[in-house]
């Protein structure tokens, strides 16, 4: 009777198991046909910010493991989104995947030139968005489409003060750089064009609203374009603190053990960055197999350690270490929620934040 019961279990569990088999068995045939297509096709095109050590250890990880070429087209996000319009334009399409930073994409999620990404996701470790800080995260969540997916999510530094003329304590609320004792002695990176200031700037007006920014701007502050050139004028004592210059442009002078330090995260938080972390395939891609093979490789274990690894952005997966990294992985240190609410990547807060940020910017900075 025992004996009957088990066997009884043990065939409805082995029923229950078969349709998860079953689907894995799919998953891996259709795996290896996006592999044996791509390694047919021979080559893909990849869009990329600038950078050596991601681009050259993707090229011999794709061509060890699928013996696939890749050709890295490298420019600053706005630039590489240009010459992809142009070709479209022109019907003469080279670019068929692509990692861009936050908003770049946004203005173009009307233009018909992205593909679809939810399709195309193919192994399970991918699809699975129990694998992911947060589960899957569309940069585009507010068109719908699921065109461009966002694999990064980092603190970085965006606040540094010069130790001889600031004290910590004096700057512990975004309240504090209203004192008038910081007028003229305040550094910020253009918040006009992309970069640090701009993703400051629109986290602090999403934060803290028109009237604390347009405040701010009467600080009469160092606005400027070359963030060295504000790093230089901290270290120098010219001004006392900087808003939106990156870590990287203070690596020289905290080397040099120049009197620079980056505050605390102020009372109210800090942003959580999508790095240049979002990817996206483009339509009409002269190697679609191949695209679609380095789209699910990059979001794969391996492929989120090694790009971790070399562009020292921490991802989003929850099986990769991301301590040590220049960033901090938001999934190292913030909930869920807490995650949600200081990203400030998404389509939304490019809508709500970034571009009205950058308007208003026009008008209050002299």
């Amino acid at each position: 009777m025992i004996l009957q019961r088990w066997t009884l279990l043990s065939a409805i569990f082995l029923l229950a198991m078969l349709p998860i088999k079953l689907e894995a068995a799919d998953a891996n045939a259709e795996w290896q046909r996006v592999v044996a297509a791509a390694k047919k096709e021979g080559k893909v095109v990849i869009g990329a910010p600038p950078g050596s050590d991601f681009r050259n250890e993707a090229q011999a990880a794709l061509k060890k493991r699928f013996d696939v070429d890749a050709e890295f087209i490298q420019a600053p996000g706005p630039n590489l989104m240009s010459k992809i319009i142009a070709e479209k334009q022109a019907g003469a399409v080279s670019v068929d995947a692509f990692l861009i930073g936050p908003c770049t994409g946004n203005s173009l999620l009307k233009a018909d030139l992205f593909e679809p990404l939810a399709p195309a996701m193919v192994l399970p470790e991918v699809k699975d968005p129990a694998k992911w800080f947060g589960g899957h995260l569309w940069a585009d969540n507010q068109t719908g489409k699921n065109l461009l997916y966002s694999f990064v999510a980092q603190i970085t530094p965006s606040l540094y003060y010069n130790t001889q003329l600031v004290k910590p304590q004096e700057v512990r609320s975004y309240n504090d750089l209203l004192d008038p004792k910081w007028k003229s002695k305040i550094g910020l990176r253009d918040p006009r064009v992309p970069g640090g200031g701009l993703a400051m700037w629109a986290f602090l007006l999403d934060l803290k609203g028109e009237e604390y920014i347009r405040k701010l701007a009467q600080q009469e502050m160092f606005v400027g374009r070359n963030a060295r050139q504000i790093a230089d004028a901290l270290a120098k004592g010219t001004l006392s603190l900087t808003i939106g210059v990156g870590y990287r442009d203070f690596d020289a002078f905290l080397d040099a053990n120049l009197p620079i330090k980056h505050l605390p995260t102020l009372k109210e938080g800090t942003y959580v960055s999508g790095g240049n972390g979002i990817i996206g395939i483009i339509k009409g891609a002269p190697h679609p197999n191949a695209a679609k093979l380095v789209f699910n490789w990059l979001l794969s274990r391996e492929g989120q350690e090694l790009h971790g690894r070399t562009a020292q952005q921490p991802t989003r997966r929850l099986d990769v270490d991301t301590k040590g990294l220049d960033g901090q992985a938001a999934k190292d240190v913030l909930t869920v929620d807490e995650f949600r609410r200081f990203q400030n990547f998404t389509e939304d807060k490019c809508n709500n934040s970034w571009f009205p940020g950058a308007k208003l910017a026009e008008a209050v900075l002299k």
